[in-house]
């Protein structure tokens, strides 16, 4: 069985000869550290990214038979992006740095881990309606210009890429489609989020069906389209309940 053929059983339940081994993504020092013992190019480290072309090379050398970001990552967040910014450079070498989510962050030199977050653009309606609302309306663009890369081919989903997917293949690829809580945790903070639940409920409730129907909208207009997918992928690094919390 190939990869393709393999997930594609164990996801509809039928008989594989074994799971399928996926991986997750590398921590870039670490594929410096490869780098520098030759199991792996400097050429090789520095040009990989989560599903493109050298991400399958990696995989295949490793033993994996996939990245589970293996998918069309289309836009889904703010479109165009906050423009990102360095508001102070400090003198331990720190920045305060305005990021692509509108949140202010202190990066650190040679910290690669989430950032400090100090403050956030997002703290009401008048913020939600004249910077990120606008930004969270569905457009073609967001994928269109979006990369598709399979078994080592990559192209724009406009220009040879939609090709690709309805043709046959060895590996398996899947449709990314959006997250919510999570993302609108980046733009607000959870501190902000948690006091926007209860001091503004309707905002944030409107903040949610804004974020909701952007992946609706996304995913119905791609798989019409025709391409075909193997698996979706659903982002999502937090949860919410609704309503009050009842003992059962």
């Amino acid at each position: 069985m190939n990869s393709r053929e393999r997930t594609l059983a164990v996801l509809n339940y039928r008989p594989y000869d074994r799971l399928p081994v996926v991986h997750f993504g590398f921590w870039n020092e670490l594929l410096d550290k490869w780098a520098a013992e030759g199991h792996l190019t400097p050429e090789e480290s520095k040009a990989w990214s989560d599903g493109n072309a050298v991400d399958a090379v990696l995989s295949a050398r490793l033993g994996f038979d996939f990245n589970w970001s293996q998918a069309l990552g289309w836009q889904t967040r703010l479109f165009p992006p906050i423009e990102k910014k360095i508001i102070e450079e400090r003198p331990d070498g720190s920045r305060l740095v305005l990021n692509e989510d509108g949140g202010t962050v202190i990066e650190k030199k040679g910290i690669v881990s989430i950032p400090t977050e100090v403050n956030h653009l997002l703290k009401g309606r008048k913020e939600w309606e004249e910077i990120f609302k606008p930004r969270l309306q569905f457009d073609s663009r967001r994928f269109t210009q979006a990369e598709v890369t399979i078994d080592g081919v990559c192209k724009r989903f406009d220009a040879g890429g939609r090709e690709l997917l309805l043709g046959e293949r060895q590996q398996s690829y899947g449709l990314y489609c959006g997250g919510l809580l999570g993302v609108i945790r980046d733009w607000l903070g959870l501190v902000g989020m948690s006091y926007l639940m209860a001091d503004d409920e309707s905002l944030f409730d409107e903040i949610i069906e804004t974020v909701a129907e952007l992946s609706y909208q996304g995913v119905k207009t791609i798989l019409e389209t025709g391409a075909r997918f193997d698996f979706a992928h659903f982002w999502e690094d937090i949860a919410y309940k609704n309503g009050p919390l009842v003992n059962p």
